[in-house]
């Protein structure tokens, strides 16, 4: 599956890429080290879910979710047993990016059905209770501004 996800880094404005199954376990990924698993294992899980709700809903083949943000967007293909998520800059050549991932999307659902996640997450360690920031200054992680996409 890396060498999947190699051609759609190599697409210029692909930041990372990652697959995870229908429970939103990841199961390969190529995302710079700002991401750390509790963040895509959260993302994962989102889009698993939604990509589910969507099938459910539509009772067919659901097309591609594609989040606009600030500063980037999130491209996920559905791929069966799972997504196929592509973070990239915001004006990205969608079509060049569409070709490399329907190709990739094609030989990752054979390959789904035959692996395993690449590992489990544990909790992450608590930190000593500091005093909470309000709000508005907090920065928001890439699953909380997901699921606040989903909710509107």
């Amino acid at each position: 599956m890396e060498n999947i996800l190699k051609d759609i880094n190599a697409v210029v404005g692909v930041t990372g890429s990652f697959v995870c199954n229908e429970d939103g376990q990841v199961l390969s990924r190529l995302m710079p080290s700002v991401f750390d698993d509790q963040m895509l294992s959260n993302v994962s899980r989102t889009m698993a879910q939604t990509v589910a709700g969507l099938k459910i809903a539509q009772q067919s083949k659901i097309g591609d979710i594609d989040l606009l943000y600030a500063d980037g967007r999130l491209v996920v293909k559905d791929v069966g047993e799972g997504c196929l998520c592509i973070l990239c800059v915001k004006r990205i050549n969608l079509p060049l990016l569409n070709l490399t991932a329907s190709v990739a999307a094609k030989k990752l659902r054979g390959k789904l059905k035959e692996t395993e996640p690449v590992a489990s997450v544990e909790a992450a360690p608590q930190e000593p209770e500091t005093k909470p920031e309000p709000e508005s200054a907090r920065k928001m992680t890439l699953a909380e501004i997901i699921a606040a996409n989903l909710r509107r």
